[in-house]
C-alpha cells in the first residue's frame, strides 16, 4: 500500500474511534468536483473487531463502517455504520463536544459559518452560512451518534476559501427581467396517469452573479463547456469503434495516478480540444444518423474521469425526458469514440402516449402569470475562475404554466 494512503487510512482510524477495527476494502476514485478539476477519494469499508467476511459474501455484516475522505482537500467526507449499531470507541460525549469535533475535521465554527437547522437527542444537521447568506457548497451538515457517543452517520461539507465577495444584496427581478425571461422556458412532461404528454413553462434553475452573469445550478458544471455548434457534414463516414464498458461519473484509479491527478486536478479543455471534439462527433453521427447533417448540435462538452463526455441535441425539440440526446463518450487524448447512449433508447416506455395540444399561451403571457411566483434568493456560490465565494441570486419558481391552459400548477404535483 501506498505509504500517503496509509497515512491516512491511520489517522481516519484514530479521528473515527476504529483503532479495533480491521481494513476490509479500500480504493480510490476520481471524481469531478463541484470546486473545480477532479478530486479523489479514498474509500474504505472497516470491519469492527473479531468479525470476518466470507469472500463470496457481498454483505457487509452490521458495524461495519463506510468511510469517504477526499484527498484534494483532506478532509473527511462521509461516515456510515452498517446496520447503526457501532462497535467504535466514542469520540464525543455531547452535542457541544461534537461541534468541536466537526471544527477540528472541517475549520467550520457553530455559530458562525456553521448554523444548526435542525437538533435531535443524537444528531444534528446544518448549513454553511457567510453574514446569514447561504454558502453553496459541496455538502451539508449530517451527524448521528448513538448513547455512548460513537459515531453512527456522518456527511461533512467543504468549505474551500474563506474569500467572499462582498454584499450586500442588492439585485432585483425587475433590473435582471431580460435574463429571468430567459429563463422561462417550455418542458414537455409525460403525464402517466394519462398517457400523454403536456407543454409546460417553468424557470430553469440558475444563479444570478451581481454582474448578470448566470452560473449553473450544479457547480460543477462550471468546468463544462457549452459550443452550441450545428453540426453539419457533406457525406456520410464510415466510422468504426469498438464499444467499451465504461463508467462515465467515477472512476478507480492507482495510487500512483491518483497523485498525478492531485497535482494537476483542472479538468478544463482547451480550445483545439473542444474543436476535435466537435470533429469526432461529426464523424460518428454522420455514421450512425447520415441523413441527418444540421439536425443536431453540440450541446456541451466536459471532461469527466477518464474520458471527454459530448452532449449532443437534435435541434427545433421541447425540452424534457424524450427531446432526443445522444451522449458520446471519447477517449482524453486521441479523441475516439469509446461508448454512447442514446436517449431514444427510453421512448417504448412512452408507446401509446398521445401528442400534447398544441400550444396556445405565448411565452410573453406565462411570464407576465408567472412573475409573481418567480423568487430571488441570495446564495454565495464557488466561482471556479475567480476562486472565491460570488454573491448570487438563486433564480427559481416551484410553479409552471399550462402551455395550452394557462393554468398555473405546481411542479411536485405533475
Amino acid at each position: 500500500m501506498d505509504k500517503r494512503i496509509e497515512a491516512v487510512l491511520e489517522e481516519l482510524k484514530n479521528t473515527l474511534g476504529l483503532q479495533q477495527f480491521v481494513l476490509h476494502t479500500h480504493s480510490l476514485s476520481q471524481e469531478v468536483s463541484a470546486f473545480g478539476g477532479f478530486d479523489i477519494l479514498l474509500i474504505a469499508d472497516w470491519l469492527p473487531p473479531a468479525v470476518t467476511i466470507a469472500d463470496e459474501d457481498d454483505m457487509l455484516p452490521d458495524g461495519t463502517v463506510s468511510t469517504r475522505y477526499s484527498l484534494r482537500f483532506q478532509q473527511l467526507r462521509n461516515v456510515s455504520t452498517q446496520g447503526m449499531n457501532s462497535f467504535a470507541e466514542p469520540i464525543a460525549e455531547n452535542e457541544e463536544a461534537f461541534l468541536m469535533w466537526i471544527q477540528q475535521q472541517t475549520g467550520l465554527f457553530a455559530g458562525d459559518t456553521l448554523v444548526l437547522t435542525n437538533r435531535s437527542r443524537y444528531g444534528i444537521e446544518g448549513d454553511v452560512m457567510h453574514h446569514n447568506v447561504s454558502v453553496q457548497t459541496d455538502g451539508v451538515l449530517e451527524l448521528q451518534w448513538d448513547e455512548s457517543g460513537r459515531l453512527l452517520q456522518c456527511i461533512l461539507p467543504i468549505l474551500v476559501t474563506n474569500e467572499f465577495e462582498d454584499g450586500p444584496f442588492s439585485m432585483t427581478l425587475e433590473a435582471i427581467e431580460p435574463l429571468v425571461r430567459q429563463q422561462l422556458t417550455a418542458i414537455r412532461l409525460p403525464i402517466e396517469e394519462e398517457a400523454r404528454f403536456a407543454d409546460y413553462y417553468a424557470i430553469d434553475e440558475v444563479y444570478i452573479t451581481q454582474d448578470g452573469t448566470a452560473l449553473p445550478y450544479f457547480s460543477e458544471e462550471q468546468s463544462a463547456h457549452y459550443p452550441m455548434e450545428v453540426l453539419k457534414w457533406e457525406t456520410a463516414s464510415n466510422y468504426q469503434f469498438d464499444k467499451m464498458s465504461i463508467q462515465p461519473f467515477s472512476t478507480e484509479v492507482s495510487s500512483e495516478e491518483a497523485f498525478k491527478i492531485l497535482k494537476h486536478p483542472s479538468n478544463l479543455l482547451t480550445d483545439e480540444a473542444i474543436g476535435n471534439c466537435i470533429q469526432s462527433s461529426i464523424e460518428f453521427l454522420s455514421t450512425v444518423l447520415p441523413d441527418e447533417s444540421s439536425k443536431w448540435e453540440v450541446y456541451r462538452v466536459m471532461h469527466q474521469p477518464g474520458s471527454i463526455e459530448v452532449v449532443c441535441r437534435k435541434l427545433g425539440e421541447i425540452a424534457g425526458p424524450l427531446r432526443r440526446k445522444i451522449l458520446i463518450m471519447l477517449k482524453k487524448d486521441t479523441y475516439e469514440v469509446m461508448n454512447f447512449m442514446d436517449s431514444n433508447e427510453m421512448a417504448p416506455l412512452f408507446e401509446g402516449y398521445t401528442q400534447p395540444r398544441v400550444q396556445t399561451v405565448s411565452q410573453e403571457d406565462a411570464f407576465e402569470k408567472m412573475i409573481s411566483y418567480i423568487t430571488l434568493d441570495p446564495r454565495y456560490v464557488y466561482h471556479h475562475s475567480t476562486a472565491t465565494y460570488k454573491l448570487c441570486g438563486l433564480l427559481d419558481a416551484g410553479e409552471c404554466i399550462d402551455a395550452v391552459t394557462g393554468e398555473l400548477k405546481q411542479l411536485n404535483d405533475l
